[in-house]
């Protein structure tokens, strides 16, 4: 049968057999006879995939991994259950139609890895009322903020977003509005895995729903080093060549500079990711960028 959600007013279908059920467009869980909202804590079930097994792999296709790191020893493999206030967030400008913003936004609210999950695209299927026993499944963690922060540091994502898209189309946002709609706390899983590699040791932290690997790092091969160094220098070297070729041209030591500011920009860039020993990497995230998913907000 079709339902219609809501909150956000999108309909769907479901099975006949079903009384309550999650909007699989802004994350809504409700009683199909009432449209009441349904709880508010949830959790993520944890994947049957060897965490470790799923890090390692990943690496191996990455730029300058070792051939044979999927051989590497897994030293440590620990579920962490991360404290997350789910919102779904509507905002728009009350002077420009054109402007709006829906979002479904994650709080991480507690443990060591808030900075590491900021930004990040949690998804909005599959959550679960929360279940104790998932409690003794890992390391758990209790909210370190309220409910009122987090929802206070959504609108401010929301907020932003709005001024961003104002700001493209080049238009003053003025007036605004934004209806937040809390979704729940929900405990997400993240694997946390270590291993080791030539006799130094590695970390990787891999999301427990669907094996996406957050972050990692991993020993960058001396062979592609030395490529970065020479790419690095190369460009250097362009940099110079065009940047005295400017100045004689133009009889000013402004084409020098510039040709050695743009090459040095571009080969700091280089030795940054290409020439070091050991590697940090994303399959989700753009490091220090936010996510792939979604313009930074």
């Amino acid at each position: 049968m079709e339902v219609q959600c809501p909150t956000c007013s999108a309909r769907f279908k479901v099975p006949d057999t079903v009384s309550v059920v999650t909007c699989p467009y802004c994350g809504t869980t409700f009683h199909l006879e009432t449209g009441e909202e349904a709880g508010e804590h949830f959790f993520f079930p944890p994947m049957r995939k060897d965490a470790g097994g799923v890090l390692l792999k990943f690496l191996s296709r990455q730029y300058g991994a070792p051939a044979d790191i999927t051989g590497a020893k897994v030293t440590k493999k620990e579920l962490h259950w991360v404290p997350v206030y789910f919102f779904y967030l509507h905002g728009k400008s009350k002077r420009w139609g054109t402007i709006e913003e829906v979002r479904f936004v994650g709080i991480p609210a507690g443990s060591p890895f808030r900075e590491l999950l900021r930004d990040y695209p949690f998804p909005i299927r599959g959550k679960r009322f929360f279940d104790e026993a998932v409690v003794k499944k890992g390391r758990y963690y209790e909210p370190e903020i309220s409910r009122e922060e987090a929802e206070a540091m959504a609108r401010k994502l929301i907020e932003s977003a709005l001024l961003s898209e104002a700001s493209q189309e080049d238009k003053s946002l003025g007036d605004f509005e934004i209806e937040v709609k809390y979704q729940g706390l929900v405990h997400y899983p993240l694997w946390e895995v270590h291993y080791e590699y030539g006799g130094e040791g590695f970390a990787g932290y891999v999301d427990g729903t669907d094996g996406r690997v957050v972050q990692a790092e991993y020993p960058l091969m001396s062979g592609a080093r030395k490529k970065a160094s020479l790419l690095g220098a190369g460009v250097l070297g362009a940099g110079l060549v065009f940047g005295i070729a400017a100045a004689g041209i133009y009889g000013s030591a402004w084409g020098l500079i510039g040709g050695l500011i743009s090459a040095g920009a571009g080969a700091f860039g280089i030795f940054r990711k290409g020439a070091v020993k050991r590697r940090k990497v994303s399959e989700v995230m753009r490091l220090n960028r936010g996510n792939l998913y979604f313009k930074p907000m």
